[in-house]
């Protein structure tokens, strides 16, 4: 199918993005408001069409042959103190949204099956010890003005052909940010606990789950339009900061107090005061086969690395270029010079074998801020035109083993590079340098993303 997404540079939106693409079977396109900054690191095989909501402007082909359109667009809710101006960017920007894209398809009759449009369980409002499913009445607070104007925009037309479905999004659980990458550091120092009474109910899901629920409804015939995107069993948030606590092996006893939470966030603390305990009733009668519905399961997934001292990097490339093509340039260890920062002063010293193979060894000098610094890997799988993998022996890192996968797709070759890390010193060294160390190799591989993007231009 042709799949629209507009908000794909969001949490929620890359892991759809990437989930849906791997499938091979769709063609995704993307909508952006800079179509320049995202074809700098094109990481998936995607169309990118530009437009701008908040000036009712869309790129009049984004909507051709479109199957599914999913709408995942809005300001986001904790990113800033609500300000009025700010309170009427939230909803504005996801009501506008919303319409434009209505608006283009009724200008053009090119009409999709399906529109998605994401909301959120704010709309209930805050419902104390109360089980709340699809039919239960929403709140009056601003978090539920704004998901009933946001819904509203969708599910008030009525276009001939289209089925229109809401997903209420609840307290999305990942490793790779959003709420729980907040919580993080606290609770790792053990300063963390309980906020306010403690009572209040926090309705969460497993990012894998979450985007398994919007693939179920592009995949099937659904009779419901509304659909709460949460886990089966909500969590008081007593009970959240317990387990959060186990699973991290940290004490959970310095309580965040109603009245700090107010000072410090201002009108948006209600997002961690007040709750709601919400059941997913229309994915539990369709059988939604979740594979994350205990929360300290659910945890122990994520945090799988944290739990090992470990640090991940993750990323993926796209390139109009066969597999064959791309594993030959990087099995020449002289463009391992080349798309490398030239501050680094990365030289290649020596390697065990004429060509690079399994159980290689190869030396390397580098400058690591101006520190001079040996490197030592060793090729400790290598299946050609498929996969490689380097395992630090001598280095900077405790720990270092990049894997480098490429996935044929869409005619052309997806570049997966996967490093497991550890820095010296354990916690302590994290604490230090992981954030230094983090945004070194965020720019390395952006670094090197964009060489080999021109190089295979």
């Amino acid at each position: 199918m042709n799949i629209l997404i507009a908000g794909a540079s969001g949490l929620v939106g890359k892991e759809l993005v990437r989930s849906l693409s791997l499938t091979g079977k769709h063609k995704i396109r993307i909508l952006t408001r800079s179509r320049a900054e995202y074809d700098k690191e094109l990481s998936f095989p995607v169309e990118v069409f530009e437009w701008e909501p908040t000036k009712g402007y869309i790129d009049p082909k984004a909507i051709d042959d479109v199957d599914i359109v999913i709408n995942l667009a809005g300001a986001g809710i904790a990113d800033k103190r609500w300000s009025e101006a700010r309170k009427k960017l939230i909803i504005d920007s996801r009501v506008m949204a919303t319409k434009v894209l209505l608006n283009e398809i009724k200008r053009t009759g090119r009409t999709p099956k399906k529109f998605i449009n994401a909301s959120a369980i704010g709309l209930y409002g805050s419902t104390g010890e109360l089980d709340i499913d699809e039919n239960s009445a929403s709140g009056s607070d601003f978090l539920a003005e704004t998901c009933i104007a946001w819904e509203n925009a969708l599910l008030k037309e009525d276009i001939e052909g289209m089925s229109s479905y809401i997903l209420r999004l609840g307290l999305v659980l990942s490793s790779k940010g959003g709420a729980l990458a907040k919580m993080l550091p606290a609770f790792k120092l053990g300063i963390a606990g309980k906020i306010a009474s403690g009572s209040q109910y926090m309705s969460w899901i497993h990012i894998d789950d979450l985007v398994k629920q919007f693939e179920h409804i592009i995949n099937n015939d659904c009779k419901d339009k509304i659909y709460n995107a949460v886990a089966p069993k909500a969590a008081s948030n007593t009970q959240f900061t317990k387990t959060l606590g186990k699973v991290l092996k940290r004490p959970t006893m310095i309580p965040l107090p109603e009245v700090a939470a107010k000072v410090i966030l201002g009108e948006l603390s209600v997002l961690v005061t007040q709750g709601q305990k919400v059941i997913p009733r229309n994915f539990l009668d369709l059988d939604f086969p979740f594979k994350h519905p205990n929360l300290e399961d659910a945890l122990r997934d994520l945090l799988k690395s944290e739990l090992k001292g470990e640090k991940i990097f993750h990323v993926y490339q796209w390139i109009n270029r066969t597999p064959e093509e791309i594993f030959d340039f990087f099995s020449d260890e002289k463009n391992l010079e080349l798309i490398t920062p030239e501050s680094l002063e990365f030289k290649v010293v020596r390697k065990s074998t004429e060509a690079i193979e399994q159980d290689t060894f190869i030396d390397y000098k580098i400058k690591i801020h101006g520190i001079p610094c040996k490197w030592k890997t060793h090729i400790s799988d290598f299946q050609k035109n498929i996969t490689f993998v380097d395992e630090q022996m001598i280095g900077p890192y405790k720990n270092w083993k990049h894997r480098h996968n490429f996935i044929p797709l869409n005619g052309g070759t997806l570049i997966e590079d996967y490093i497991e890390y550890k820095v010296p010193l354990g916690a302590i060294g994290n604490l230090i340098t992981g954030s230094f160390i983090r945004k070194d190799i965020t720019k390395i591989f952006s670094y090197r993303q964009k060489v080999i993007a021109r190089t295979f231009s």
